[in-house]
């Protein structure tokens, strides 16, 4: 009789080896499709989260701009050109007038179509500026000038007689001034203001912030304040890269705010070049 054995075999190590080359080749093709995936999605996050916190300033700064009194609007920088900052007077409401109190007339009334029950809920409050025909920022933020004066009461005949509602028989509003106005506008136009809103670009921390400030003849510069955006770009020291500069109306066209901004960040770059026109009609 012929016997058959069982024999039990194992891998040998040349097939041991040869498992481990393949699959240490087939791992590598792996973590490198891998990696080119994740580089490929880190890149794109970053640069959607640039593109939207940059968009959002932008957007931002142009929305504010346009709802500025006309020529309002002046740009400044520290002693050593590290932040540079624009600034404008938001215009709280608007109205006409059908008598002004204009030098060297000297009483102090102004008698205005009322703004009572407005959609954008504008009241008046103690304080608040009436703005007059200015021609220029100086206009604006000069009291001497007398195109800026301040409002110490409002009243209608209505029943409340507050200025709170629009419930004046006529429609209009009787302001109490503390002096006469330079001029007239030629549109009888007269615009309440109550605080300034500055933007300032800081290249020390590669920032943009924004502030509210009181009305002074001296434009401030802010270090620190809301943060708005992170990791501009910018060379100061480059002229025509500052973030903010002004051009006055001319016969052609109204004042406009050029915006300047680059955005970096890992590598990133993204830059905006806006103009905004502000409606120059004192």
């Amino acid at each position: 009789m012929l016997h058959f054995g069982k024999t039990n075999r194992g891998f040998t190590l040349i097939e041991l080896i040869t498992v481990i080359i393949v699959l240490g080749v087939v791992s590598v093709g792996i973590s490198g499709f891998i990696r080119t995936g994740v580089e490929i999605y880190s890149d794109v996050t970053e640069r959607d989260q640039l593109l939207g916190d940059s968009r959002f300033v932008v957007e931002r700064i142009n929305r504010e701009l346009r709802m500025a009194i006309p020529n309002s609007a002046r740009v400044t920088a520290n002693s050593s050109g590290t932040i540079q900052c624009v600034e404008f007077v938001p215009l709280e409401w608007g109205s006409f007038y059908t008598s002004l109190s204009v030098l060297p007339d000297t009483s102090t009334q102004a008698t205005v179509v009322e703004w009572g029950n407005n959609p954008d809920g504008f009241i008046w409050q103690a304080g608040d500026f009436a703005v007059v025909y200015p021609t220029n920022n100086n206009e604006v933020y000069d009291v001497s000038l007398n195109k800026r004066i301040q409002m110490t009461a409002c009243s209608d005949g209505g029943a409340d007689s507050a200025c709170s509602t629009a419930d004046d028989p006529n429609g209009t509003a009787q302001l109490t001034l503390a002096a006469a106005f330079d001029d007239h506008s030629p549109a009888s136009r007269l615009y309440i203001a109550r605080r300034t809103v500055s933007y300032c670009a800081n290249s020390s921390n590669r920032s943009i912030f924004r502030n509210e400030g009181n009305i002074t003849e001296t434009q401030l510069v802010y270090s620190s304040g809301t943060l708005m955006a992170e990791n501009i770009s910018n060379d100061f020291n480059n002229s025509d890269e500052a973030p903010f500069k002004i051009y006055g109306a001319t016969l052609t066209r109204n004042s406009m705010v050029h915006i300047l901004l680059g955005f970096e960040r890992n590598e990133e770059i993204i830059n905006y070049s806006s103009e905004v026109h502000i409606p120059n009609v004192p």
